[in-house]
């Protein structure tokens, strides 16, 4: 097994920050090669999206898994490469959660509002020993609504989350009056990313992002690990099961099966 270990001083800047964003995880070649995967499925992630209302009724599509299938997206979910570092970060063995593609498409006009993963996975698990990692498949910047943190706010603990303005039945955000007063306190973090990039975050820290008023997509993939020791809460049976970890060559072969399928059923149509 190739060590995927994160350095001390890594692992010290995300417990002081709750985040950690690491360039260049993935390769051009990887990314490439999950990217065009995704694109052809466009269609069908869009078809049968996850729609999330902003507080003014704004809609953002994303689409969710919560299981593990033989496809392109869950075996990220496996990778090592994030897994190992979870371990750490964490401070025990993890159990995959879910994971999901955030469908931000040129003229978006939703936002997420300010919240905390925690915030809405306090109905799943008993603690927060959670966290996420984003794979950027786009470039992700300021005048695309890349994702906005606040540094260090993992440390002041889980705030209340309720439904404002129009937001969708199961949306929440954070309590504002409290979001304000983290804003004062805490840095906002721009995490501008290239793709190939990854974001480690505590699913404690606040975070947010903006509508995409540009006319390129802002895509990325997120994969949600818990503690394998933290007691599920009102989930289902196999939530905090074990699962199996691939390298990069398990990965990639991965991916290429998923293309493979792809150019299938595209000969099987003509």
């Amino acid at each position: 097994m190739v060590n995927h270990a994160l350095t001390p001083a890594q692992t010290a800047a995300f417990h002081a920050d709750g985040f950690l964003l690491i360039p260049d995880f993935f390769s051009a070649a990887e990314i490439d090669a999950l990217g065009r995967v995704a694109r052809a499925d466009e269609a069908r992630l869009l078809s049968f999206p996850y729609t999330s209302r902003d507080s003014q009724g704004r809609a953002t599509n994303l689409f969710v898994w919560d299981r593990l299938r033989d496809d392109a997206y869950s075996a990220y979910a496996r990778h090592e490469r994030i897994v190992q570092p979870w371990r750490q970060l964490l401070g025990g063995d993890v159990t995959y959660f879910h994971h999901k593609m955030m469908l931000k498409q040129p003229g978006t006009e939703g936002s997420w509002e300010w919240h905390q993963d925690y915030g809405y996975y306090y109905t799943n698990y008993l603690r927060p020993d959670m966290g996420g990692t984003m794979i950027a498949i786009d470039p992700a910047h300021r005048g695309n609504g890349c994702l906005q943190v606040l540094r260090g706010s993992h440390r002041h603990g889980r705030v209340d989350h309720a439904r404002q303005g129009n937001q969708s039945e199961h949306e929440t955000m954070a309590d504002p009056g409290r979001v304000a007063l983290l804003i004062e306190r805490c840095e906002r973090v721009y995490c501008e990313m290239q793709p190939g990039a990854a974001l480690f975050f505590h699913s404690n820290t606040l975070h947010h992002s903006e509508p995409n008023p540009s006319t390129e997509p802002r895509w990325a993939l997120i994969t949600n690990y818990t503690r394998s020791d933290n007691p599920p809460f009102q989930a289902r049976e196999d939530w905090g099961a074990g699962f199996d970890t691939w390298n990069t060559e398990q990965v990639s072969d991965a991916v290429a099966r998923h293309a493979d399928r792809q150019r299938a059923r595209e000969g099987a149509a003509t």
